[in-house]
């Protein structure tokens, strides 16, 4: 295990939430030169950093590198991963400010029709298949990216009632602005 790597991205969200941007883009540098099991990801965290800083068309080039999004990925970093990372809202937004509209929005129907139907089989609890239901930010983020406020809040609130709420809610990402 690079502890160290880990280190440095955990470095770079902390940086990102503080919007030090100077230091996001030196963490990521540094972590560019390590010999990381997975570089994809040090682009995936570089492209999340880029589009909340609307630094669209570096954004596009790093989510080209970075591939496939993964479910879940160690070190729990923003952009690391779809369900801490809130990368797909990251990369619905990258889509659409580098003209690639059809594919954000084809890709934003398909994710919130995902989430509508978990959301709807979690009702008022916080479980779904005997399982705690770990979706409530990527919902939350996306809708809100999408304009759908009340749908935003729902979510919200639903991470707050089943305590996923403090690691992932930053409200200084720009798409989560439009819920002031």
């Amino acid at each position: 295990v690079d502890m160290e790597a880990i280190r440095l991205f955990i470095a770079a969200d902390i940086a990102g939430v503080m919007g030090d941007w100077a230091a996001v883009d030196r963490t990521l540098a540094t972590l560019r030169t390590r010999n990381w099991r997975d570089p994809t990801r040090v682009e995936s965290v570089a492209a999340f950093w880029q589009a909340a800083q609307g630094r669209y068309a570096e954004a596009g080039a790093s989510l080209a590198q970075a591939g496939p999004i993964p479910e879940v990925m160690i070190p729990p970093a923003m952009g690391m991963d779809a369900i801490y990372g809130l990368m797909e809202t990251a990369q619905v937004r990258i889509l659409r400010a580098t003209g690639r509209e059809a594919e954000a929005s084809r890709l934003s129907a398909e994710l919130l029709g995902r989430f509508r139907a978990e959301r709807a089989a979690v009702g008022q609890g916080c479980t779904v298949d005997r399982r705690r239901y770990d979706g409530w930010m990527r919902h939350a983020s996306l809708a809100a990216n999408e304009g759908l406020k009340d749908e935003a809040v729902d979510a919200l609130r639903g991470a707050l009632r089943c305590g996923e709420l403090p690691p992932s809610f930053l409200p200084q990402l720009p798409w989560f602005s439009a819920l002031d």
